[in-house]
């Protein structure tokens, strides 16, 4: 580690001040924990390199038998920071900024790419500077502990005003999404109870942390969001073989989940935590349906907007979409520092041109996809708008290189490994199977172009039963909202003969489609596939199913 100068020590600590008296560090006191942990660490040149293990014990206070090979508790905590950092900073244009690089943890003191002075030098250079400056530098240091102390003293008279001032325009220029305060189990009367409970906690606030609509929080944190959830923690027996977990809406104590928890193997906890956590934080999981009851058909920019833009893409709904398009164009413009909206832009635009509508969003896909990444790096989201703008493009190799890191970045969202999963297969990647089988298994509530894709690859591979079982199932629980379930289940009943029903469902396809019973069925198929490839595949299918 480098020897730190006086001057940049004392610059380290205005600038951890001026961070810990923000409205999103007071408002998290693990957070807060932390970055004084770093900035500590960083002064007094421990000279070693700063470990996951020091992290986790002495930073964030788990006890010395942490094991960081199977809990990534530190690595989700410094992802946490180095967001919170990112988006300070973007608020914030100061020339000088903490920031942690990507895969390390130690905490770096340098120049803000967002600043409007370029003729700064970073606080590297302070160390390289002539003997002539360092006489400067020396008288400087004589009253540095002096304006140290003056500025924490300005600092705190001005901390409250501050925070209500910050919050009141944050909440003007930032989307306010749910957040969740993870609850530990009290009571706990034996060192393995409490590992067993420490370990699914951190683990839980890891995976969660992955999801980039919802704010996970410490239990000792008090978010500021007008959408709270509590997720509880309890033991069923003495050892702590059975947990239960409960999502319990804040504001009116009522209990919108619950689950039970094995945690007798590491491999059985861990994908039971791992079902518990898309059922709470998927796109359409439970906080994403209680709050799509308190705005539904609200289409306001932000928060609302996105619950029903993510409706439209699971229903496909065509009295949705235009409103839907709308109210992204009016959030992109009011919400422009959100890498989440950027992501969500990104398919929107998309959708937009394959639906004729592409004025109604402004901009174009790539570009907001790139801002995404921009403002989060380490978001899966952000990510695979990149690897879907590449899929569009006609470049598989980079979207798929872009898709498989977005995956590594959130294993757990199951619309990423879906869609993953059919882009490979337009691609004419056999492997894009696998992934989309995987986000339906581990997701009912899957994206239902996922399922269809599955119910046709089960067909192409002759099991014509499994794939009119599953599109049956879907096409009962949302009519015509995935075609790929009508055409799977079309031709999977003309293979088993049964030639009635499967004719019943292509009148209803064609007739929705504009066409009657005996058109062509390149031209109903056509409607609704661009694919040349996919749609050539499908009419040879049709046409051997000799409906008419």
């Amino acid at each position: 580690m480098t020897v730190l100068t006086e001057a940049e020590k004392l610059q380290y600590c205005l600038e951890r001040d001026r961070l810990l008296c923000s409205p999103e560090f007071a408002r998290s006191p693990t957070m807060s924990k932390l970055l004084r942990f770093l900035v500590d660490y960083k002064i007094e040149d421990a000279g070693k390199p700063l470990t996951a293990y020091t992290v986790a014990v002495d930073g964030l206070g788990r006890n010395d038998s942490f094991d960081t090979q199977i809990d990534s508790y530190p690595r989700v905590q410094i992802g946490r920071l180095r967001r919170m950092l990112d988006h300070f900073y973007l608020r914030e244009k100061s020339e000088k900024r903490l920031f942690i690089p990507y895969q390390h943890y130690e905490i770096i003191l340098g120049r803000n790419e967002g600043a409007t002075d370029t003729e700064t030098p970073p606080v590297a250079s302070l160390g390289d500077k002539s003997a002539s400056n360092s006489a400067d530098r020396r008288g400087f240091l004589g009253h540095a502990y002096l304006l140290a102390i003056v500025a924490a003293l300005i600092v705190a008279a001005l901390g409250a005003i501050y925070y209500l001032q910050e919050v009141e325009s944050e909440m003007a220029t930032h989307i306010t999404y749910p957040s969740v305060i993870v609850k530990t189990a009290e009571g706990l009367s034996s060192s393995a109870s409490r590992d067993k409970m420490e370990m699914a906690h951190s683990y839980l606030i890891g995976a969660l942390e992955n999801f980039d609509q919802l704010r996970i929080f410490d239990e000792d944190a008090e978010p500021a969001s007008r959408s709270q959830y509590f997720l509880e923690t309890s033991i069923l027996n003495d050892t702590a073989d059975r947990i239960q977990l409960r999502l319990v809406a804040a504001d009116t104590r009522e209990v919108i989940w619950s689950t039970r928890i094995e945690t007798g193997t590491t491999t059985l906890r861990q994908a039971d935590l791992d079902k518990a956590v898309i059922e709470i934080a998927g796109s359409y999981g439970k906080i994403a349906q209680h709050e799509l009851s308190k705005y539904r058909g609200d289409y306001s920019p932000g928060y609302p907007c996105l619950l029903q833009f993510h409706q439209y893409i699971r229903h496909h709904d065509p009295a949705n979409l235009e409103p839907a398009l709308a109210c992204m164009d009016s959030s992109a413009r009011q919400f422009s520092n959100d890498a989440y909206l950027m992501s969500m832009l990104a398919i929107a635009k998309n959708v937009a041109e394959n639906s004729n509508l592409a004025n109604k969003i402004d901009g174009a896909g790539k570009d907001f996809a790139l801002r995404a990444t921009k403002l989060d790096n380490d978001s899966a989201t952000a990510t695979f708008a990149v690897a879907q703008s590449a899929f569009y493009e006609g470049d598989c190799r980079r979207g798929v290189s872009w898709g498989e890191r977005a995956v590594s970045l959130n294993p757990l969202n199951t619309r990423i490994l879906g869609y993953l999963g059919i882009y490979m297969l337009a691609c004419g990647m056999p492997e894009g199977e696998a992934y989309a089988t995987r986000a339906w298994e581990m997701d009912a509530n899957a994206d239902l172009d996922i399922a269809a894709t599955v119910a046709i690859q089960k067909l192409w591979r002759g099991d014509a039963k499994g794939a009119q079982e599953l599109s049956a199932k879907y096409m009962d629980f949302v009519p015509g909202a995935a075609t790929g379930l009508e055409i799977s289940y079309i031709l999977a009943s003309a293979r088993l003969n049964e030639k009635e029903e499967a004719r019943k469902a292509w009148r209803l396809l064609a007739e929705r489609s504009g066409f009657s019973e005996s058109a062509e069925p390149r031209k109903v198929l056509g409607r609704w596939i661009s694919n040349p490839a996919i749609l050539n595949e499908l009419e040879a299918e049709f046409k051997r199913a000799r409906l008419y």
